[in-house]
């Protein structure tokens, strides 16, 4: 235009503006060719500012949309509701819900009313930041102005209430939508499924899929991704393989998040090399694994094939290839190994940065591991990708004392991470070392656990909690445990009527309250001789009488059995325990 000698218009700059924000996403060249139009005395309008507004909405920029709505009004261009709107959702999006509101509270001095998309965006707002009090709020406000709800505004209502567990609600609103004439999408029973399937309620799961195909609605490649998530997490792993398999005739393009449930899938039941080929597929298919997929499969390493008999074979066909066939133990173990070796390899190569998430995966694949031989080669991975944490690892497993200074370093930079996180490490780290005979180095973890709070309410002068625990840190527990209540006895301190040990009630195994770590503690308590017996009314608790377990604990043979010992050094001394649990009582 310009070399023939056209000046460019606002209807051009707008064209231009416009395609910028919805195509490459630039909103930083879109303000660069408004401030251009307006350099040039070009007059933007309406439609200028509600294109770059929607620019800073997707984009995240937050602060060029509240300089641009202010500018607005200095040219003294009219705002409207569309305006309003994709200003509104800019700052929702930005998690500034107290300003998104104050923006509504404006419009009706200029002669505007919050509509539909207002409330919904604002809903939508608060419920990403799970305060869904003030979301229902605005959704009750609504009902009083009379403002009739749309579709999206109904997804979010349901997707609120699926997420609190109002299922009564999550009902009525579905017969609402019914009677009003607001057919369900994708979107729709996507929030339902995943719903439903939090809460363990697969027959309507199943409901809502048939209810889908029924009436014309495609799954999503998020609805595929969802169910197999499900299906994983309920044990039903070969109802998850026919989701996966339905869903490569479906002929949608899949992404790393449905890769990756079905990888976390494979590996939960230790199918690794499976989860590697079908890594391998992913990245063959033009998509990148992420540090988590690259997680999922480390960590299935050495674990059980729990559904790989003549069945699940046959529901895996193509993809297991063979390898669901019976293999001896040790042969398998040394197979997997070397799919696990070449996997750090590919994660180096293709400059994916681990996380504390991969050195727990590292270190639980240590922990499963058949000999010291393969623990130690397994463990020498962490070289490739953090000196520092390995050195530790390294030197814990081996007995190396002087390592202590070191680790209590690593233990305090995990401090600022969050306790999901962090707890995950101890309990990798300290099953590792317990496998390996290192049990005094192991309750040396533990307490470090402790007394950074690693475990939520776990440890209290009577009462230990375990079900955060992993077995091998749970069992370090218990011994630490008994010894400081036998420091309290020794002390004629007062006890309560009983001493409880709490495992937790084993809700996500198949069988309620067959939770392995409750039948660990239970064979540990036996084998120490310690008088606890389960609970009657409480399958997770273990309790015993004070006056019982104080008679035990006085006995001259207790000590040495509460005590424990590392299998490779000689320097260590079991004794320096007292003073550190002395200090937990304080």
């Amino acid at each position: 235009m310009r070399r023939k000698g056209l000046k460019p218009n606002v209807v051009s700059y707008n064209a231009v503006i416009d395609a910028c924000v919805k195509g490459s996403g630039d909103v930083r060249g879109a303000v660069g060719f408004f401030r251009e139009m307006v350099e040039g005395k070009v007059r933007p309008d309406s439609k200028t500012f509600n294109s770059l507004l929607a620019g800073c909405s997707r984009a995240g920029e937050v602060d060029y949309a509240r300089v641009l709505f202010e500018e607005m009004m200095r040219l003294g261009i009219g705002r409207d509701i569309y305006t309003y709107n994709t200003f509104i959702d800019a700052v929702s999006k930005c998690g500034n819900m107290e300003l998104a509101v104050k923006i509504m509270t404006e419009m009706p001095a200029n002669d505007l009313r919050p509509n539909v998309v207002t409330f919904s965006t604002l809903i939508d707002g608060y419920s990403k930041l799970e305060r869904f009090d003030e979301a229902l709020d605005l959704y009750r406000e609504m009902r009083v102005l009379g403002i009739k709800l749309d579709r999206v505004c109904y997804n979010t209502l349901l997707s609120i209430y699926v997420k609190i567990g109002k299922f009564e609600e999550t009902a009525r609103v579905c017969e609402e939508m019914e009677a009003m004439g607001v057919d369900k999408d994708t979107v729709t029973y996507n929030s339902l499924i995943k719903g439903y399937g939090k809460q363990g309620r697969l027959d309507i799961v199943s409901f809502l899929v048939r209810d889908m195909r029924e009436k014309g609605v495609s799954l999503s490649v998020l609805t595929y991704s969802t169910l197999i998530d499900i299906y994983s997490k309920a044990g039903l792993y070969g109802d998850a393989a026919n989701v996966f398999l339905d869903f490569k005739e479906s002929g949608l393009k899949a992404d790393v998040v449905l890769y990756s449930s079905f990888i976390d899938t494979l590996a939960k039941n230790g199918l690794v090399e499976c989860a590697v080929w079908l890594l391998d597929e992913m990245v063959r298919v033009g998509i990148e694994p992420n540090v988590v997929t690259y997680n999922t499969v480390i960590d299935g390493f050495g674990k059980s094939r729990d559904f790989m008999d003549e069945d699940g074979a046959a529901v895996f066909g193509p993809i297991v290839k063979g390898i669901g066939q019976p293999k001896v133990e040790e042969a398998r173990r040394s197979e997997e190994l070397f799919y696990i070796l070449g996997l750090f390899q590919r994660m180096v190569q293709r400059g994916v940065k681990p996380n504390v998430v991969t050195f727990s995966a590292i270190l639980n694949a240590c922990s499963r591991c058949n000999s010291f031989k393969d623990a130690s080669i397994l463990l020498d991975q962490l070289r490739l990708f953090d000196s520092f944490a390995y050195g530790i690892a390294h030197g814990l497993l081996i007995g190396s004392r002087d390592v202590w200074v070191q680790a209590r370093s690593l233990f305090d930079e995990l401090r600022h991470m969050d306790l999901p996180t962090s707890s995950a490490f101890y309990n990798a780290l300290t099953d590792m070392l317990w496998h390996f005979g290192q049990k005094r180095g192991a309750q040396q973890v533990v307490l470090e656990g402790v007394h950074r709070q690693v475990w939520e309410n776990a440890w209290s002068d009577f009462c230990l909690d375990l079900h955060l625990m992993s077995s091998g840190a749970a069992q370090a527990m218990v011994h630490a445990w008994l010894l400081s209540v036998r420091s309290i006895v020794f002390e004629g301190r007062e006890l309560p009527e009983f001493l409880s040990i709490l495992t937790g009630w084993g809700k996500h195994s198949k069988v309620v309250g067959a939770s392995t770590l409750r039948r660990v503690i239970e064979s540990l308590l036996k084998s120490i001789g310690a008088p606890f017996q389960l609970e009657r009314f409480n399958i997770g608790r273990f309790v015993s009488p004070s006056a019982v377990i104080a008679s035990w604990l006085r006995e001259s043979g207790t000590i040495s059995i509460l005590l424990l010992r590392d299998e490779r050094t000689r320097t260590a001394n079991p004794e320096n325990l007292l003073p550190q649990l002395r200090a937990l009582q304080l």
